[in-house]
């Protein structure tokens, strides 16, 4: 039987991000040719350019959403949750595509295809809003997800993270 498959989640970065520690963990993933998955915070995120840019472009790394802030959206409305993810959803396709704009030619941005709950919370309308918004939704409870396993931890404490 096949070993089910590791999907490794990093939550959390961010504006504040240091992208010179970022590139440094995200290279042992480059290194053993294995995807990163990262869930990013995206308020101000444009601001923090060699890190945004870094997550535009660099290979072996896919994008989630883990909100527009780090809040607990199973406590909010069809409306607020629905809102926030649309705004962030629009920031990174703006951004990105204007980053990767080059000499009249667009390269294609990475595309945002799930959400990642904070503190793994979830709730009917934040379901409802990725749903409606074409999302997967995805809450780690248990460590399992769609036939993955999946390892959450944080960029900064890496260190020891066995890829």
């Amino acid at each position: 039987m096949k070993p089910m498959p590791t999907l490794y989640r990093d939550d959390d970065p961010s504006v504040y991000t240091c992208v010179h520690e970022f590139k440094k963990l995200h290279q042992r993933f480059i290194d053993k040719k294995t995807v990163h998955t990262v869930a990013v915070l995206m308020k101000d995120l444009w601001q923090n350019h060699a890190l945004f840019y870094y997550l535009a472009t660099a290979p072996y790394l896919e994008i989630g959403l883990h909100g527009w802030e780090h809040k607990d959206y199973s406590k909010l409305t069809y409306e607020e949750c629905y809102n926030d993810i649309l705004m962030s959803l629009h920031y990174w396709k703006e951004n990105s595509d204007r980053m990767l704009h080059k000499h009249g030619t667009v390269v294609l941005s990475k595309e945002i295809k799930i959400f990642f709950a904070p503190w793994n919370r979830d709730g009917y309308n934040i379901r409802a809003a990725c749903e409606d918004l074409g999302l997967e939704f995805c809450n780690v409870k248990g460590g399992r997800w769609k036939g993955y396993i999946i390892k959450s931890f944080h960029h900064w404490s890496a260190d020891n993270l066995k890829i």
